[in-house]
């Protein structure tokens, strides 16, 4: 079993193991809730390759909270900062020429009405302004989404280069 595909493994174990240890709340939703939770949280999770597809920064810090409780991890290094992510983001999306993906495979835990988690290994279709190839191994997310003002946001993500199973 490759390094990388063990490290999938363990993000997806990590992310199970979440879900068992899920609040009462998240296990007292009922189905149909569970359901509406899962589909929106994953659209949400859509919603991020358009980000990164439309190569507009706006849009993809768009889809984060703008409260002080933000924390990303992108391979180790850690964005403490919604100012600190945008930074870091904005010099990599000055070099994508086209982008795109999807999610293959992808995982959401519904935690209650206003929270769940989602984890997937994302795809990529991408190349840089010189038209070479952008994140060939492909990367796992993994996003703590919240309902805030009405509307699923990021507040925790992390993000690591692996290359997804065959």
């Amino acid at each position: 079993m490759s390094r990388s595909t063990r490290r999938a493994l363990a993000l997806v174990s990590a992310a199970l193991l979440f879900a068992a240890a899920r609040p009462a709340s998240a296990q007292s939703l009922s189905a149909s809730e569970r359901a509406v939770v899962t589909r929106e949280i994953r659209a949400a999770a859509d919603g991020l390759i358009a980000a990164i597809g439309s190569r507009d920064i706006a849009r993809f810090m768009a889809l984060f909270t703008t409260e002080p409780d933000l924390v990303y991890v992108d391979n180790g290094k850690i964005y403490p900062s919604r100012a600190a992510l945008e930074a870091a983001a904005g010099g990599f999306f000055s070099r994508i020429g086209r982008a795109g993906g999807r999610w293959e495979p992808a995982h959401v835990v519904a935690l209650s009405p206003s929270a769940g988690a989602f984890t997937g290994i994302f795809r990529p279709e991408m190349v840089d302004t010189a038209g070479a190839p952008l994140w060939t191994d492909g990367k796992i997310w993994t996003f703590v989404y919240e309902r805030r003002q009405g509307r699923w946001v990021i507040v925790q993500a992390h993000e690591v280069n692996a290359k997804p199973g065959q």
